[in-house]
């Protein structure tokens, strides 16, 4: 849906604020059977994929919302998953080049909060960019 006269544009920062919110909401959520479960090591993989997965988020409503106004959101929503894949499959390199201390367990669940965040990012961008 295009912007026109009659429907109001997106706001990016709203965009932005509800995306953060909702992922800040879903870290509190998950930390506390990470910490239970798994100890502090599954907090930080889980901090480290809610970080991976808001930048490309907040990325993608910022330059749509100020840069592409009137972009369709069909082409949004592609921009959005090639940058979340992007930052996504990088940021996890990095962090395999950078902790090497992380064994295969912790990478394993590392892993697993990454796709939760993921995918949780991606319904809450598309709800927002399709809306």
């Amino acid at each position: 849906m295009q912007s026109t006269p009659d429907t109001p544009t997106r706001n990016p920062f709203k965009q932005c604020s509800i995306l953060a919110v909702s992922l800040l909401g879903l870290y509190a959520l998950l930390s506390v059977p990470a910490y239970t479960i798994v100890g502090a090591r599954a907090v930080e993989g889980l901090t480290y994929a809610v970080v991976l997965c808001l930048v490309p988020g907040i990325l993608v409503f910022l330059i749509s919302g100020f840069l592409y106004r009137d972009a369709a959101p069909v082409a949004v929503m592609g921009v959005s998953t090639l940058l979340r894949l992007m930052v996504v499959g990088i940021g996890t390199l990095i962090i395999i080049k950078l902790r090497t201390d992380f064994g295969s367990a912790e990478f394993l669940n590392f892993l697993i909060w990454l796709l939760i965040c993921y995918f949780a990012s991606l319904l809450v961008e598309t709800l927002l960019i399709i809306r």
